[in-house]
């Protein structure tokens, strides 16, 4: 096994495997039909069916998402297979420049050229056909997912690229990419908002040493995406009153609670009701957080154990901090849900854990035998990157869906990492202790 990983040829091999596995896992999802979004965003949506319309659909909401729709059209009409085709492919894609991202990380960290490859081939193979992200590949419309997330790892490679640029002009053109690709992420999908986080904290724990002058120094490109983020929040976010994702069952919803919203003036363009921010009815921004304090929880315990996944779920609302959630009658779900304090006291000590191995890091000593403190940095930038990327949806600002599985497509790799690392450990453990 140590061979294979040591071949000169191994990272083409990893990149034949993971696609050879991704097509493998979806192979049999080429005819599955257009369901919920699907509908009015493709089937009934006849913007995307003239390519005379490319600027239009571009200048309109996750623009460039909407544009790769009218492209499948162009070239395969309706045939759904068309649309797979172009999710997986996306999805390959991804997992490819994860796998990079990673290893190019743990060599910044690490000496250990073969533990680097171990850690970035499992990570991303499990990123590949982990059973969650069925979501986001199979749910045409969720390329908006997916395709912001091609974005999003493709402004931090280039970003890691012009920090090593040898020339001015090189890292003033590579920077220029990653402002460019920022863009059109958020584009793609709002979610991409958060880039310039990842960003500045990539920075901090792998380019910089940890020295903030060092970061300063890059001030131009950070007050750049800095502008951007707030254009993109005022410009986007907050008129659409958020990061919405609704479904057609989920409108249902909106629409019997239209009169109500209508009648206190929370009506959304067009007179519809909001499906995001602080207008929609029936979940106040407080219930919104406490329930997503039981969801983040719900998906870290979904990415251990892949089962009772579902496309709609009926996620009960927490109305106090203190009460059980009341579990609908037929709703099922992977664990019995408690209070949302006991979920706020394990995120707390998750995110606590992460402080923790960073300081531990930063003195040069990792925090347990045999986790050196670079591995420990490690550990930590990956539980930042899972509730960041996660921020814009699992926040206090109400979207009318609670949960969808989607929303963890690139959240998730900082959960393999983290899982890849940890079981590497407990091995070497055994293994010293055998």
């Amino acid at each position: 096994m140590e061979r294979v990983f040591q071949s000169r040829w191994f990272h083409l091999a990893l990149v034949s495997t993971l696609a050879l596995a991704v097509l493998a896992v979806y192979s049999n999802t080429f005819n599955a039909s257009f369901h919920f979004d699907d509908g009015p965003h493709i089937r009934d949506n006849y913007t995307i069916r003239d390519m005379g319309n490319a600027m239009e659909i571009l200048r309109g909401q996750r623009g460039v998402t909407m544009l790769t729709f009218a492209l499948n059209y162009a070239f395969g009409d309706l045939d759904v297979a068309g649309y797979h085709a172009v999710n997986i492919s996306i999805h390959i894609i991804n997992g490819v420049m994860a796998y990079f991202l990673l290893f190019w990380t743990l060599r910044r960290v690490s000496e250990d050229e073969l533990w680097s490859k171990k850690i970035a081939a499992y990570s991303a193979l499990l990123f590949a056909v982990h059973p969650v992200q069925t979501q986001a590949v199979t749910y045409i419309v969720q390329r908006m997912e997916s395709l912001a997330s091609l974005f999003y790892l493709a402004a931090l490679l280039v970003f890691i690229k012009a920090a090593e640029a040898s020339t001015t002009v090189k890292r003033v053109v590579l920077y220029s990419c990653v402002v460019l690709v920022y863009i059109v992420g958020f584009n793609s999908k709002e979610i991409a908002i958060t880039l310039p986080a990842i960003l500045l904290l990539y920075d901090f724990y792998f380019l910089s040493d940890r020295e903030v002058k060092t970061v300063a120094a890059r001030w131009p490109l950070y007050a750049v995406l800095l502008v951007l983020l707030g254009y993109f929040a005022v410009s986007t976010v907050v008129p659409l009153g958020g990061f919405g994702d609704v479904s057609e069952e989920s409108s249902g919803m909106v629409a019997a609670a239209a009169a109500a919203a209508g009648a206190a003036g929370q009506t959304g363009p067009g007179g519809v009701a909001p499906s995001a921010g602080f207008a929609v009815s029936g979940i106040s921004p407080a219930e919104y957080l406490m329930t997503q304090m039981n969801v983040l929880v719900y998906y870290i315990c979904l990415l251990l154990v892949p089962v009772n996944q579902n496309l709609d779920y009926d996620f009960p609302v927490s109305r106090g901090l203190f009460e059980v959630p009341q579990v609908n009658e037929g709703t099922v779900l992977n664990i019995p849900l408690l209070p949302p304090v006991v979920s706020l006291v394990l995120l707390l000590a998750i995110i606590g854990a992460a402080v923790y191995l960073f300081v531990r890091s930063r003195r040069g000593a990792g925090p347990t035998a045999g986790l050196p403190a670079a591995q420990a940095a490690v550990v930590s930038f990956f539980i930042f990157w899972f509730f960041i990327i996660l921020s814009p949806t699992s926040s206090f600002i109400p979207i009318v869906d609670v949960i969808f599985e989607h929303r963890l497509y690139l959240a998730s790799l900082g959960f393999f990492v983290v899982f890849a690392i940890a079981v590497d450990w407990v091995f070497r453990y055994i293994g010293t202790r055998g």
